[in-house]
């Protein structure tokens, strides 16, 4: 029986079905339930310390955008949670995505943790939802992936 549930979101669509498999669980066990949104900076080298570093106006855009968005994508979350009547904590990270959401679980003690097979972009499907990979490779608890849902058109094919 699960108690404590993470599950990470980034605002893709993988997340938000991986979102609603969790807020599932979460209400069959009455499990406390978390949601953590990581900002990736090491793809950013401005966010680097020590790395060439652009002025620093620039850096402080890049990074108030990422901030933005971040919380855009936790209200979605806690939304969505309050919608199916699940009080939902929010938590929001900076840095490797895979280290932190397993870093956090830990913290938790959470049983479960949930995440999507891959991430927003092309370019993480090339790598086979590194971060799904890495928590899977990394975590202490349960961890379930959660694949997208077929579409009308990969039904048809």
């Amino acid at each position: 029986m699960f108690k404590t549930l993470l599950v990470a979101v980034d605002g893709s669509l993988i997340s938000r079905q991986a979102l609603e498999e969790a807020l599932g669980v979460a209400r069959a066990m009455q499990a406390s339930m978390h949601a953590v949104h990581v900002i990736q900076t090491d793809v950013y080298p401005a966010m680097i310390p020590g790395s060439f570093e652009p002025p620093d106006i620039a850096r402080q855009a890049v990074l108030d955008s990422l901030e933005r968005e971040a919380d855009e994508i936790l209200a979605d979350t806690e939304r969505q949670a309050a919608a199916v009547g699940i009080h939902i904590t929010l938590h929001k990270r900076l840095g490797h995505p895979g280290a932190e959401i397993t870093a956090l679980a830990k913290e938790l003690a959470a049983d479960l943790t949930v995440v999507g097979s891959h991430g927003r972009g092309r370019l993480d499907r090339l790598f086979l939802g590194s971060v799904s990979s890495y928590v899977v490779d990394n975590a202490r608890s349960t961890v379930m992936v959660v694949r997208a849902r077929p579409t009308a058109q990969d039904r048809e094919r």
